[in-house]
């Protein structure tokens, strides 16, 4: 299996050989800007990052640009509070080069800044000589630097730092992207800068974060709209778009008709010469490209002009003369009969579901008007045509159709057939939308390949949205434009041009006085799924359809599969080996386990036979999920899964195993759906449970034989022979008595503190528990004394990711440190652990170094 497995990776990489990997990395904001708009980058969320004494290795790529060649890459500061930084200097001709800061001393670097290309950089830091070696773009230069010997710990700020005490003025303008972090030669922390949660990206070996203030990440030029176009007109226009030539047409009367260019981004203004521009209200303008005209039209009255390029003149004479009633409504081109079919408006405060088709070419064909009685009048909605059969999805209005009685906001699909006028309600999405109620834009993009629509809608200023056929709801397909939408009209419309293979939103904004403003965007098509840019955050909601990160852009330009896979197959042999150091890197979080479910053992009466703190009694490199050291899901191949484990899954999984180890029958389906979907209707709760217990199901299918199981009305979750939860596990350790199964719960203990950087209210009552017992049972252990002095310091460590401020840790620690003649490190420790009691508790620490030394104080 694993021979496949590499064999599919071989051949993935043979088959798109020649494609491009997105850009990616973060885009470190300073000067021009003014000092507050400065990007800051906190490795570790700025907390301190320990050395253990062995040699250190930070490595990243840069992109130097050209906006302001000076001032900080990168300030490290020591816990003995030293600086190390990596900046950029001006010398003779304002040539431009590195320099490495050690405190107040420079160590040039004999080369010129290179700008505009990615750059490696190697930084190696010696702790126990106070050896530093800079390794910058091919250029080596070595320093010695007494003040990093025996430094303990690091805090490690790129751009702006934010360190109290050590902020300096200026930044220099970088990129920045894939921060390694090596101790005593094994990787800890692997921070891409690709995908991310807002200012937060996660590392991709123990999900530790590194934390930013304004961050301006490259890799969301995929999923954001780019501005193309703005113009404000004193009359509001009628747009229209040719997708053949991605040329966008605006007329506001008959004397001119502007003819934006997207490709090459010019616009054209044409004086019309003649004819009647019919169109009686904005937006009744439309370009068919099968018959390569652009046509105004007007559905009251029945009537159209088209325009003739060549004379410059509308062809039709006739003037408009009644009021409209198809305010937002939506139009499409059925290219099977050349109708044009409209359904929907608003006029004379009234709403309507009237199916209009209508025969420009025709003078034959009558208009024809047909209620669609089981869609409730409405307006802003938006449609495609798809063969005979014409989709609606959304709107706003109300089954009377009476402005006054209660509009409200439609999230269903409707399929009708032109053929027979038949409807058929294919789903309707029933509770408010993520980030808010919105209006679609006038049209939807329908992909055949993915069987899905896209349509441009109101949400947050205006994002692109993805709908199924036959799943309720729909998923963000990029971010935000962050548009303030609050004129007295807006219409919106979404265009797909297939030659250059974008999608083009548009956005008309109309005042009463008849002033409006448009803006038009642009983003490439397909287009990608914002989730697939995040990291799982707990407290972010499900974002529907969220997954594996897929990235496809089209067209050859660009194509990404898996490049996390790929890392953590490549990866996954050393996973073991860094576990033991991923403990020590944990955050100082509240474990959790409800009292009721554990019963700590006596020690004292209980014979220890521990030699050695390396066990090896589990292999936690396949069919686990893991909540020691950080939740992680590793699947029967041993390839690392959790990222396909979104909030909600990871929520809901993590819920089964916690009140399974509470109690084996599980949890009561309505405290399930309390804790998880508290905010949802009873039928709608149900719906999520069952297809997120679907997805669950599926997602564990990879892992192994592990079965989740209804009794009752109690959900809970079951683990077979060949597949274990590490928590579950340690419980199942926690209330048996005998030495064997000590050194098993300690070598799963070792892996690190259970669940850091979840903080959710239910979630923490387990934690808090498991903590406050998994200390009282190490704090009788190290009372033993016969145990092992590794393994005694291994035990203190584990007590401190619990307690940072435990004094039992911190003498036994101190003590062996000083038996093992490492009396700088016992200093260190000291010290911070005094720091950090200060902090804590508002006082100093009573008692000194030497009195814990020498036994004088918890013995007393």
């Amino acid at each position: 299996m694993k021979k496949t497995s590499f064999l599919f990776f071989l051949l993935f990489i043979c088959q798109h050989i020649s494609a491009q990997y997105p850009e990616y990395g973060l885009h470190i904001q300073s000067y021009p800007l003014q000092a507050p708009d400065f990007t800051s980058m906190v490795l570790e969320d700025g907390k301190p990052i320990p050395t253990l004494g062995e040699k250190i290795v930070l490595k990243f790529n840069i992109w130097v640009r050209n906006d302001n060649v000076f001032g900080t890459v990168f300030r490290i500061i020591t816990n003995t509070n030293k600086n190390i930084d990596l900046m950029f200097s001006v010398g003779e001709n304002d040539k431009r080069f590195p320099i490495l800061v050690t405190g107040d001393a420079v160590n040039p670097i004999p080369k010129e800044v290179r700008r505009e290309t990615w750059l490696p950089i190697e930084l190696t830091l010696q702790p126990k000589d106070g050896q530093i070696t800079l390794e910058y773009d091919s250029v080596q230069v070595k320093t010695s630097y007494k003040d990093l010997i025996d430094v303990q710990n690091l805090r490690i700020a790129f751009g702006y730092c934010p360190f109290d005490k050590f902020t300096l003025g200026d930044v220099a303008s970088i990129n920045l992207k894939d921060i390694r972090l090596n101790r005593n030669n094994k990787d800890i922390r692997f921070w891409k800068m690709a995908r991310h949660n807002n200012n937060v990206c996660y590392d991709e070996i123990s999900q530790a974060p590194a934390t930013g203030k304004n961050a301006r990440w490259i890799i969301d030029q995929y999923i954001s709209w780019k501005p193309i176009y703005h113009k404000e007109f004193k009359s509001s226009p009628s747009i229209a778009f040719d997708p053949t030539i991605g040329t966008f047409y605006m007329a506001t009367d008959k004397n001119k008709l502007y003819v934006f260019h997207s490709e090459e981004y010019i616009t054209d203004t044409i004086t019309i010469k003649g004819g009647e521009f019919v169109a009686n209200y904005p937006n009744q303008l439309i370009y068919i490209p099968e018959r390569q005209q652009l046509l105004s039209y007007n559905l009251n009255e029945n009537i159209y002009s088209a325009f003739n390029p060549t004379t410059q003149t509308w062809e039709g004479n006739q003037k408009v003369s009644k009021d409209h009633d198809y305010w937002n409504n939506t139009i499409v081109y059925n290219p099977s009969n050349e109708s044009l079919v409209s359904f929907g408006g608003y006029g004379h405060y009234h709403y309507n579901n009237e199916l209009l088709i209508s025969f420009p070419w025709s003078e034959n064909k009558p208009q024809t008007k047909i209620n669609l009685t089981d869609i409730h009048p409405r307006y802003t909605m938006a449609s495609t045509i798809v063969g005979n059969t014409l989709y609606i999805f959304g709107g706003r209005g109300c089954p009377s159709g009476r402005q006054e009685l209660s509009p409200r906001n439609y999230y269903d699909l409707y399929a009708v057939n032109l053929l027979t006028q038949q409807v058929n309600k294919l789903w309707e999405y029933t509770t408010t939308p993520e980030n808010g109620d919105f209006q679609p834009g006038e049209n939807m993009v329908y992909d055949d390949e993915k069987k899905c629509f896209y349509f441009f809608c109101s949400q947050q200023g205006g994002m692109l949205m993805k709908a199924g056929l036959d799943k309720p709801g729909f998923e963000p397909m990029s971010l935000p434009i962050n548009l303030k939408m609050e004129s007295q009209y807006i219409y919106s419309n979404l265009f797909y041009s297939p030659q250059q293979k974008k999608l083009y939103a548009v956005v008309h904004q109309a005042e009463v006085s008849g002033e409006a403003a448009l803006n038009i965007y642009e983003i490439n098509f397909p287009p990608i799924s914002v989730q697939a840019f995040k990291q799982n955050l707990n407290e972010m909601e499900e974002r529907q359809n969220g997954g594996y990160t897929i990235w496809f852009i089209a067209g050859g330009v660009l194509l990404l599969i898996g490049i996390g896979i790929l890392f953590f197959y490549l990866r996954k042999k050393k996973r073991q080996e860094e576990m033991t150091f991923a403990q020590k890197e944990s955050e100082n979080v509240p474990q959790e386990l409800p009292a009721s479910a554990v019963r700590i053992p006596e020690i004292n009466d209980i014979p220890i036979s521990i030699a050695t703190p390396e066990f090896n009694n589990y292999d936690l490199s396949k069919s686990c999920v893991c909540f020691f050291g950080g939740f992680k899901v590793i699947d029967k191949e041993g390839v690392d899964i959790t990222y396909l484990f979104t909030p909600t899954l990871k929520a809901l999984l993590i819920l089964l195993i916690l009140y399974t180890g509470k109690d084996s029958k599980g949890i009561i389906g309505h405290k399930l759906i309390q804790l998880l979907w508290y905010d949802k209707t009873e039928e709608s709760a149900k719906n999520n449970r069952n297809v997120y217990m679907s997805k669950l199901r599926g997602l564990l299918e990879k892992v192994g034989d592990i079965k989740i199981l209804n009794q009752n009305s109690f959900w809970s979750i079951q683990f077979e022979d060949g597949t274990i939860s590490d928590y579950l596990e340690a419980l199942r350790l926690y209330r048996e008595n005998n030495s064997q199964n000590l050194e098993r719960l300690l070598e799963l203990l070792l892996s690190g503190v259970m669940l850091p950087n979840m903080e959710i209210d239910w979630i923490d009552t387990f934690k808090n528990e498991f903590s406050n017992n998994t200390i009282d049972l190490l704090y009788r252990l190290l009372k033993r004394e016969d145990l092992s002095e590794t393994l005694r310091l291994k035990i203190a460590d584990i007590m401190f990711q619990h307690d940072y401020i435990n004094e039992e840790a911190l003498c036994v620690k101190c003590r062996i440190l000083c038996q093992q003649g490492k009396k700088g490190l016992a200093k260190t420790v000291y010290d911070t652990f005094c720091k950090e009691y200060n902090s804590s508790m508002g006082t100093e620490y009573k008692y000194s170094l030497m009195e814990i030394i020498e036994g004088k104080t918890l013995d007393q």
